[in-house]
């Protein structure tokens, strides 16, 4: 067995074991579950408790800021932007190669759903924070228990592989070009939580959380391709989707949700390690699935509206995202007066 088959059916039946808990015993928002276990298995190896602990606790104190905003800051407008302003740049600055995996990601959930939740009854920013640190919890042991039992020492060891050389460790840019880029992220970031807040846009948070993920992921290139490949990973996860909830209103069973589950997260999961040009789209696809899943199962007859709206948030999430960094990274270009300055004298740059 290679190391490819290893890591492909390590991810496709640990995410298959998680949606088949979590939509069995489906407790608060289980369908998180799978999405954190996803993350975990991605993974080459297990990261250990240590630091299984340490994203335990900044998801815990991003979630207590969170709640911190919703219960004292939404009232003060002026002073919950500074706050939002400084925990944004405190979380891109911070978001380098040396950082935990995902850290970012994790302290954004908590300071972005939970207090716009607040906006919607009173209450249910508890509840959400809650219900993602359970989720969260269980999805680390899922992926520390197919870690532990499908292991990468079941794969033949060829001997090219022994002598593979380390890579490199990861560098940190310049700290001026980190502070440009955290505000570059910070602003985007900023404008998307006060449209979304002051709108009262509650119904459509998930798309300021994309948008907040987007600006702040070291692969968020603002270019063409980056838009190319959020909208293409969308339509992966929205077709197949698609094809899943369909058959699902044709046979409405757990057993039978087990059973197309496992074909698509086998699916993905051949697709992200064949190791080929679109096997990071293919990511984002199923997480995109697995997202539209979990929310259009939560509800009955409006679900196919629902995951088509899921879409129409993931794709609007880039566009804003896209645009916003061009527009934003434009014009904190420190080579901009530049280059402005050398047009208005004649002279060529």
């Amino acid at each position: 067995m290679t190391l490819q088959t290893v890591l492909t059916l390590r991810l496709a039946f640990g995410v298959w074991a998680a949606i088949a808990v979590a939509y069995g015993m489906a407790w608060q928002l289980s369908f998180i579950t799978p999405l954190f276990t996803t993350i975990f298995l991605l993974f080459p190896a297990w990261i250990g408790w240590k630091m299984a602990l340490q994203l335990i606790w900044r998801l815990s104190l991003s979630l207590l800021l969170g709640l911190f905003i919703a219960e004292f800051l939404l009232d003060l407008p002026v002073i919950c932007i500074l706050v939002y302003a400084l925990l944004f740049f405190f979380i891109y600055y911070n978001d380098t190669p040396l950082a935990p995996p995902f850290g970012a990601m994790f302290m954004t959930i908590g300071i972005t759903i939970v207090p716009i939740m607040g906006l919607a009854g009173v209450g249910l920013p508890q509840f959400i924070a809650m219900a993602l640190l359970v989720n969260f919890v269980i999805g680390l042991v899922f992926a520390w228990i197919f870690h532990a039992i499908m292991p990468d020492s079941l794969a033949k060891q060829l001997p090219q592989a022994k002598a593979a050389k380390k890579p490199a460790p990861p560098t940190l840019p310049p700290r001026e070009e980190r502070i440009r880029q955290a505000l570059v992220s910070t602003i985007v970031a900023l404008t998307a939580v006060i449209i979304f807040f002051s709108f009262n846009l509650v119904a459509y948070a998930f798309a300021m959380i994309q948008i907040c993920f987007m600006v702040g992921a070291p692969s968020a290139n603002a270019s063409a391709q980056a838009l190319k490949d959020t909208a293409l990973s969308c339509c992966i996860g929205g077709l197949a989707i698609i094809l899943v909830f369909n058959l699902l209103v044709a046979v409405p069973t757990y057993h039978f949700l087990l059973l197309v589950t496992l074909l698509c997260t086998l699916f993905f999961s051949r697709q992200m390690f064949a190791g080929t040009a679109m096997s990071k789209t293919y990511i984002s696809g199923l997480t995109t699935f697995l997202v539209l899943l979990g929310t259009s199962t939560m509800v009955e007859k409006v679900a196919s509206v629902n995951f088509y709206l899921r879409i129409a948030q993931i794709l609007f999430a880039g566009l804003f995202a896209i645009a916003g960094l061009l527009l934003v990274g434009y014009l904190l270009n420190p080579d901009r007066k530049k280059l402005l300055s050398l047009q208005k004298t004649g002279k060529q740059p």
